[in-house]
């Protein structure tokens, strides 16, 4: 919750309170109470989700949403609800899955906020430039308590909120961009928990689980089994998405196409290889 006020009061300390920031300030609310309803009463998969799914779509309600398909034809706008929502839920659930080892979610979050910051200046990307650095000072902030050995912990309602402010930028990033690879540049930044929570998902169905029910086959955890310490296996992890954030940088920069795909077929190899 540390990290939602800090974000929201330096919103309305430093920049103009329009309804574009109301409604910012109320759906990414609605985020942070479903984690902390899941923190307080352990609420079961299912239930989690569809609170989720509400808070994204208060947020493509409100013009949070991706136009993947052109306007114009009759099931265009199904289709472009059901993707942001998609999108938003899963990147969501992305973060919060990463969040096994004190700094780790939140660090990944910085990393990739980092990522859309140096593109968002680059392109001039004004308000979106500001939004992400009090993103980033919120993160930080916290980040300071949160690093092994940890003195406070962001719990569901912290990590469901990183993760759909994550969403949310690269939302409006695809949409204002428009470029060949603008689709492709958010999931080269966070690929790290994309990569975590596809392999997660693949895991568990080939294990005959839940898709959603908790293990302990997650990289961090694979990590500290092979006799990393836990600030190794973090430092790890952070280094991969340095990495994935600078690819994803230089993709939107020099419009490279043929590496973002070269990027996420590989780490669909690398998933499938794992477990297969």
């Amino acid at each position: 919750m540390g990290i939602y006020i800090a974000f929201i009061v330096s919103i309305l300390i430093s920049m103009d309170y329009t309804i574009d920031i109301q409604r910012l300030i109320i759906y990414s609310g609605l985020m942070l109470v479903v984690g902390i309803l899941d923190d307080i009463k352990d609420i079961k998969a299912i239930y989690k989700l569809a609170l989720e799914t509400i808070s994204a779509l208060l947020a493509v309600l409100s013009g949070v949403m991706l136009h993947t398909i052109p306007d114009g034809m009759w099931w265009s706008s199904f289709v472009n609800v059901t993707i942001s929502i998609v999108w938003m839920v899963g990147i969501t659930n992305a973060v919060n899955i990463v969040d096994g080892l004190d700094g780790l979610a939140g660090g990944i979050a910085f990393i990739g906020s980092c990522a859309f910051l140096a593109i968002f200046m680059i392109y001039d990307y004004a308000m979106l430039s500001q939004l992400a650095l009090i993103f980033m000072g919120a993160i930080l902030g916290f980040l300071i308590y949160n690093f092994y050995p940890a003195k406070l912990f962001m719990g569901d309602g912290g990590s469901l909120f990183l993760g759909f402010i994550l969403s949310i930028f690269s939302i409006i990033y695809i949409n204002t961009d428009k470029s060949d690879t603008s689709v492709w540049v958010p999931i080269v930044i966070l690929a790290v928990p994309i990569f975590e929570t596809g392999s997660s998902m693949l895991r568990r169905f080939l294990n005959g689980k839940s898709m959603v029910a908790a293990d302990d086959g997650h990289i961090h955890y694979r990590l500290i089994k092979k006799g990393f310490s836990p600030v190794a296996a973090v430092s790890i992890i952070y280094a991969w998405a340095v990495l994935s954030g600078m690819l994803g940088v230089l993709i939107a920069i020099q419009n490279l196409l043929p590496l973002a795909l070269f990027i996420i077929i590989c780490l669909i190899a690398i998933g499938v290889r794992l477990y297969i």
